[in-house]
Order: structure tokens, then sequence, then C-alpha cells
């Protein structure tokens, strides 16, 4: 009877307990819904107070977690909100934190709705930006892209990379097992293969990273036939990625296995070309791995230059501060048909050969870029001179047995 009662009109203890239990989930939704206008932009909230209301909701949808699957999934989308909020104002640690929440409560409700799904990916992939942060350097690019001559990532940073690779990987997985027929998944899956892509570079391995950045732009490539998609921006990005990441692959088992696979844009064949020649790489070689005609490897090679830039430096001693050497020692020409190796040689003879030669005591070194200078190892290739007794060094030879090709491992001088 008492069980009657309750039922009849939901005037009962259960009645009101269900009541109030709906009448919170309300009024939730209604907070959720005031920090959706602010996430949007529509109203102007000062960042201290944009995260006082974040703390706020996420302890309002707490409560529902466990047991409604909705609420669970919107807790999660607000955990990704303060952990781009963190990350944005430098907290990286409590970023990692909070997206560490959000992608823990997305994870079941993404088994049982699409929409929560692509929450999930989305929280999986922002989680890999933020773990990757520290092997990124302050424009954005990669920090120890030159694993076998330049400075190794620190433990702790290559651990978080390797998290940060396998979250990318779980994402993609996500989006591959979404309907192909949404635009929304595909577009999804080209970026989570475009971030798996930067991901690699990163920890030191262009070539994959071409690999992965080809397949995105192909899945965008094809995202921008549908109406209303454009997809420029991603795609020029893109574009500059594989140009700078091509330039550091190394011709055999790089250039070579991309072309066999089928990964090297025809656009970028030529850019291949220059690749392998600036390598020192022989034109009937590169014909040969690149499948290519040889005269049309030699017409490349004569209509297409590149920009060497080049650096010398001097010290006194061992141990002291290199110091550039002035113009011409430090500077840039257009470049045909030649590799890395010639051009550098052919400073090194102008230099010893000239006025601006340094003393037989003084260290010296010359390190030769490809388009722009940067670090000593990323060039494509560096020599080293220290003051020997005896006889000093014929023009053009290396003291330590010749120039570095780039992929060669070297101790750093």
């Amino acid at each position: 009877m008492t069980l009657r009662k309750i039922g009849h009109g939901g005037r009962g203890p259960v009645g009101v307990l269900a009541q109030g239990g709906l009448m919170e989930r309300t009024a939730v939704l209604r907070l959720d819904a005031e920090w959706t206008k602010v996430r949007a932009g529509r109203a102007a909230v000062p960042p201290g107070e944009r995260e006082r209301m974040l703390l706020d909701l996420i302890s309002a949808l707490a409560p529902h977690a466990a047991n409604d699957l909705p609420l669970t999934a919107r807790l999660s989308l607000r955990y990704a909100d303060l952990a781009r909020h963190h990350f944005d104002a430098g907290r990286r640690v409590k970023a990692l934190r909070a997206v560490a929440e959000a992608v823990r409560h997305c994870a079941e409700p993404a088994r049982h709705d699409e929409e929560h799904a692509r929450w999930y990916a989305r929280a999986l992939l922002s989680q890999s930006v933020y773990l990757a942060e520290p092997l990124s350097d302050e424009l954005g690019l990669p920090r120890y892209a030159f694993p076998a001559r330049g400075e190794r990532p620190p433990a702790a940073a290559r651990a978080d990379g390797i998290a940060a690779l396998e979250a990318t990987r779980r994402a993609m997985a996500v989006w591959e097992g979404l309907p192909g027929g949404d635009p929304r998944n595909r577009e999804g899956l080209a970026q989570s293969r475009a971030f798996l892509g930067d991901r690699l570079e990163e920890l030191g391995d262009p070539v994959e990273a071409v690999v992965w950045a080809v397949r995105a732009e192909q899945e965008f490539h094809a995202l921008g036939e549908r109406p209303g998609a454009p997809h420029g921006t991603a795609l020029e990005h893109l574009g500059d990625q594989l140009v700078r990441r091509l330039r550091r692959c190394g011709f055999q088992g790089g250039l070579t296995r991309l072309r066999a696979e089928g990964l090297l844009p025809g656009r970028l064949l030529p850019l291949a070309v220059v690749a392998a020649r600036v390598e020192g790489v022989e034109p009937e070689a590169i014909a040969r791995g690149l499948r290519l005609a040889p005269e049309e490897v030699r017409r490349v090679l004569r209509a297409r230059c590149w920009r060497a830039v080049w650096r010398f430096d001097v010290r006194e001693r061992d141990g002291a501060p290199w110091t550039p050497m002035p113009y011409p020692w430090r500077g840039m020409d257009a470049v045909t048909d030649r590799s890395a190796a010639e051009v550098a040689a052919e400073l090194t003879d102008a230099l010893l050969t000239g006025e601006d030669r340094p003393p037989d005591t003084a260290h010296w070194r010359i390190a030769v870029w490809w388009e722009d200078e940067g670090r000593l190892e990323g060039a494509c290739f560096r020599r080293t001179h220290a003051p020997r007794r005896g006889r000093a060094p014929r023009p053009g030879n290396h003291p330590d047995g010749g120039l570095t090709p780039r992929g060669t491992p070297q101790s750093p001088p």
C-alpha cells in the first residue's frame, strides 16, 4: 500500500528524491549552458572568473558522474576546458592533471554514443599536445629532431613524448572506429594523422613523420571535395611540414622508401631530387632510387637551386666560446647541382688560401644549412678543425677525415 501511494502522484519520499534529482540535473545543465556562452566568447569574463566558473561547474557535475553517462561526458568536456585554460596560462602540470580527468571520464560514455566518442578522441589529442610540449622549442618546432647528432631530450621529456605518441594512436583508433560517412569523423581522423606526424618528428623520426603527414593530407584533400568543407589552413600547414621534413630525410631508406610506398607526392619529387643531391648522392643513383629517368633528374638539378647558408666560427683555445666570422664567411647563396659537402669544401679552400685564414693556433669550424641557419646539429654538413702540431691541413682536406653527412653520428665539438 505504501509503495502504491509512493508511485501514485510522486508524493512519497522516493518521489521527492527523484523530483529533487531532476531539479538538480536541470540546474547543472543551466549552469553548463552559461559556461558554454562564456566559452564561445559571447560573454566577456576575466581569466580568474572563467576558472572559478569552471571549477564550480565541475563540482556541480561530479556527483552525477557515476550514474548519468551524458553528464559524465559533459564533465569530461569541462575538465578538457580547464586543461586548456591551465595550459594557455603556462601551467602544464595542472593541465595534464585536468586532461587526464577528461580522458578518464569520457572513456565509458564513448562506448555508447558517437558524439561522446568524438569528445573522447579530442581529449586524447589534447593530452598528447600537453605531454609533448617540452619536445618543441619557442617557435613550435621540434627541439630534438636530430637524435644522431644533437642534444637528447631528458628522460622525463622523452617518456612524455612516448606517452603523447600512444595517446595520439588511441585517438586515431577511436576515429577509425567511427562511421566514415560522417565528415566530422573523417576530419578527426585526418587531424589525428597530422598530430601523429608531429609526435614522430619530435621524437626524431622524420621519415615516419612524412608518412603520416601525407596520409593526413590525402584525407583532407578528400574532405575538401565536399561542399562547405574548406581545409586550406590545415593543408597549407601540412605542406610546410612536408617540405621541412623531406629536407631532413636521408636518401637510402628514407626518400627511397617513401617513393617505393607511394608516399612521395608528385609535386614534391623535385624537392626529393634536390635533397638527395644536397646529401651528396650522384644523379644516376638518385634516378635509380627515386625511380625516375636519368634525364628527368638532370633536368630538375639544372632547373632547381637550393639556398646554401654557411657560417664559420673561430675560438682562440679549447673551451673558449665560439665567435662567428663576418661576411663573407657567414652568408648564403643559391646553389645548383652541388652537394653541401662541395659547397663546404669550396668555402674552406677560399678561407684557407685567403687573407682571413685563422691562425694555426686557432680552432675553427664550418656549418652548412639548407635554407635557414639553425642549430649546429641540424646542419646538412659540418666540419671542425682543432689546431695540430706539425703541418697544417691542406685546403679541402678535413683533418678528421671528411665532412659529416646528414644522419651520420658525430660527437659535438
